[in-house]
Order: structure tokens, then C-alpha cells, then sequence
């Protein structure tokens, strides 16, 4: 869900061609938009019904057609459980945003970790990360 803003991003799609191209690993994790915390999310965000929801179909939408562009490089799935916490990753560099309850995504705090000075929370994350992955069904339109 936090990935609406790299969904929407211009140049993005160009960032992930390019890196899919070099072979580059490209994983796109987002909460499934049939989730069925979705209106409980919306209620304690203070968003109106519907809102998340909408913003995942949109981000899955915009990365859908970002994987139809890397020829099958890209993968995009979806999970069906409460999210805790949004990782973006690149190489050794992640950025981790911790969901705070009662609070809009954009309002939590990011933090920046890099693997060689933080090694033992990089590698938490980035275990869970693949743990969430493992759990997560392909997304098809």
C-alpha cells in the first residue's frame, strides 16, 4: 500500500525496465486489495470506506503494466494478512516504514538501513520480507 507513490511515479517504470534488463531482481509485494482488514485499515486511518482499497488496485493496476513491459522480469504478488511494515529494497540499501496504528502511512517514520552498518536489522527485514513473499499468491488481474 505505501508503494502507491512509487506506483504513480513517472519514472519508475523507467527505473525497473532498466534494472530488469540488467537483471536486476525485481519483487513487488502489496497487500491484497481483497483483504478483508481493508475497511478496519480505512477506519483507523481516518480515511473514508473504500479508500485503500481503491490505492491498491491503482498501484497493482500501474505495476501490472510495468511487468507486462519487463517481458516477465518483474514479479507482483499480493498478501492477505495485517501489514506491519513497508521495505524497499535496493542491493544493500533499504528503506523500512514501520506501520504506526491510527496513523496514514505518509505520517510514519522511514528509516534508512544499510546492510554493512546494520547488518543483524538489515537481515531481520530483509527475512521478513522474503517470509511475506514466500506466503504471497501471484497477483493476475
Amino acid at each position: 500500500m505505501a508503494e502507491f507513490g512509487y506506483a504513480t511515479d513517472d519514472e519508475v517504470p523507467v527505473i525497473v525496465a532498466e534494472a530488469a534488463t540488467q537483471g536486476c531482481q525485481v519483487r513487488v509485494l502489496l497487500l491484497s486489495p481483497d483483504y478483508e482488514g481493508i475497511p478496519d485499515l480505512d477506519a483507523s486511518e481516518g480515511s473514508p470506506p473504500g479508500t485503500l482499497g481503491a490505492r491498491i488496485r491503482a498501484a497493482l493496476a500501474r505495476f501490472s503494466q510495468m511487468r507486462q513491459a519487463c517481458s516477465g522480469d518483474m514479479q507482483l504478488r499480493v498478501y492477505d494478512t495485517h501489514p506491519t511494515v513497508s521495505v524497499v529494497r535496493g542491493d544493500a540499501d533499504m528503506l523500512v516504514t514501520p506501520y504506526l496504528r491510527y496513523f496514514i502511512g505518509s505520517n510514519s517514520p522511514t528509516l534508512g538501513l544499510a546492510e554493512e552498518s546494520a547488518p543483524k536489522m538489515f537481515g531481520r527485514y530483509a527475512r521478513h520480507f522474503d517470509g511475506m513473499w514466500n506466503l504471497a499468491t501471484e497477483w493476475t488481474p
